[in-house]
């Protein structure tokens, strides 16, 4: 498999996701991914920056601190002293989704300013998870069942305001349900991260990027069909036909004889007869 991106950072990546969720660090992956696009990217100090913003917010409590206070402690010191804010003005910048660009500029998207939170959280024994909201991602605070947005300078969330902004979000076109508020695992974190670098990418005719981008999100789930399609086309809109049809030959290899096998095989039939009027 030729890897669309830094070799180095994509086996650490890999070797990180087979890890089981308690021991997966959020942070770390994170720094992996943002790695293949900055290879000079310096894992251990922005750990170690993550670390001091733990430490700052520890400073301001004490023991006895309620979770919920906690939490309000980590937004005011992240956004309001630190400014930590949302990149509405260059919402689409691939600099959004990786995690060194993040803490260097202080502004990012919903769910990179929530894995910020998270990973202060964690290292202060708040106990939160992502969740992954239709168009938003927000944090849920586990002890109080209360919801904060990062991208909005932590602002608090009732169940309420979550439904209203799904509604914003989907101009009204969303119903509904409990399902969203169902908290993300870290590999379902990383995935929406790399799917929305996927969509930043496959915009910007950034194809060789994406497919790099494609090869992450298929280590996390191996054999999503919709992955083989969406690489395969990137591989055919840089007229890389062979590869485009050994991406799709996997894909029937690796899912047996799958619904979908007719369509595929005529699908290689006609990149192959594209290449062969090339040649």
């Amino acid at each position: 498999v030729n890897t669309h991106g830094n070799t180095d950072f994509r086996n650490l990546f890999s070797q990180l996701i087979q890890k089981p969720e308690e021991d997966l660090e959020l942070d770390r992956a994170a720094l992996y991914l943002a790695g293949e696009e900055y290879p000079e990217v310096d894992v251990l100090s922005h750990l170690a920056q993550l670390d001091a913003f733990a430490a700052q917010v520890s400073q301001r409590v004490t023991h006895e601190t309620a979770p919920a206070n906690l939490a309000r402690a980590i937004a005011d010191y992240l956004f309001g002293e630190l400014g930590f804010d949302g990149n509405s003005g260059r919402y689409y910048s691939p600099e959004n989704s990786f995690l060194n660009r993040v803490l260097e500029t202080r502004t990012g998207i919903p769910i990179t300013l929530s894995l910020l939170f998270l990973e202060v959280a964690r290292r202060l024994g708040v106990r939160c998870s992502g969740v992954g909201l239709p168009g938003h991602f927000i944090v849920g605070l586990d002890d109080t069942g209360e919801y904060l947005d990062p991208f909005n300078a932590g602002a608090p969330l009732s169940m309420e305001d979550c439904r209203a902004l799904v509604d914003r979000m989907s101009a009204g076109s969303l119903e509904w349900t409990d399902q969203f508020l169902e908290p993300y695992t870290k590999r379902d974190i990383l995935f929406r991260i790399l799917n929305n670098l996927k969509a930043v990418y496959m915009q910007g005719r950034e194809y060789t990027k994406a497919v790099g981008v494609i090869q992450r999100m298929s280590i996390i789930s191996p054999g999503l069909p919709s992955l083989y399609q969406e690489q395969a086309w990137c591989h055919a809109e840089q007229q890389e036909f062979r590869l485009a049809i050994g991406t799709l030959e996997a894909y029937l290899q690796e899912a047996g004889t799958p619904d979908d096998s007719k369509e595929v095989k005529d699908q290689i039939k006609g990149l192959w007869s594209t290449l062969s009027r090339l040649n």
